[in-house]
């Protein structure tokens, strides 16, 4: 199960989603699950029916709160064409997911290092090829998956931020916090 949390806006390339999947989907049994809403809902499933792979894609529409579905996916997908620091890339790092994204913002530096090669231009392409690497590889998704949660929970952390706006509020030097 691939996945993907976004708003269907121009900006995200859920196209690009749809077209890299359907290169991946021609040759391996695999699902891709797009969640969220928006105005490009209505193209994104004509070009899923246009690539014969209707059956294969979800479109869930809105879900207020989707950080529970992460648990449901196998790989998280990005396709953007532009983003800063993503949410929903931590979230499914934080759900122990390995990333298949475009290399857009902080995205390549955000993941693990062993996750960055799947960080690839902005091509349908360089997606399929990502996102197929990953489908093929169960033991590289486990791997991959891990060092995202490890370095979520070491970077990323909720106290680790309160701790560096505290000290940067109180003028003092900023200090990684570290296990």
């Amino acid at each position: 199960m691939i996945g993907s949390v976004a708003a269907l806006r121009a900006e995200k390339n859920l196209a690009r989603l749809v077209r890299a999947f359907a290169l991946v989907a021609r040759d391996v049994p695999c699902h891709l699950a797009i969640i969220g809403d928006g105005p490009e809902r209505a193209m994104l499933e004509a070009l899923a029916a246009e690539h014969g792979i209707a059956d294969r894609v979800t479109f869930t529409g809105h879900v207020a709160a989707p950080q529970g579905l992460y648990r449901g996916m196998d790989i998280y997908a990005l396709s953007s064409d532009t983003e800063q620091m993503p949410m929903t890339v931590l979230e499914a790092m934080a759900a122990a997911l390995p990333i298949a994204g475009t290399d857009v913002g902080d995205v390549a530096g955000m993941v693990a290092e062993e996750n960055r090669r799947f960080i690839v231009p902005l091509s349908d392409e360089t997606l399929a090829a990502s996102l197929r690497a990953l489908v093929d590889n169960l033991a590289l998704r486990t791997v991959l998956g891990s060092a995202n949660r490890a370095k979520v929970a070491q970077d990323y952390d909720q106290q680790t931020m309160f701790d560096a706006y505290g000290a940067l509020f109180d003028g003092l030097p900023v200090r990684p916090r570290h296990p």
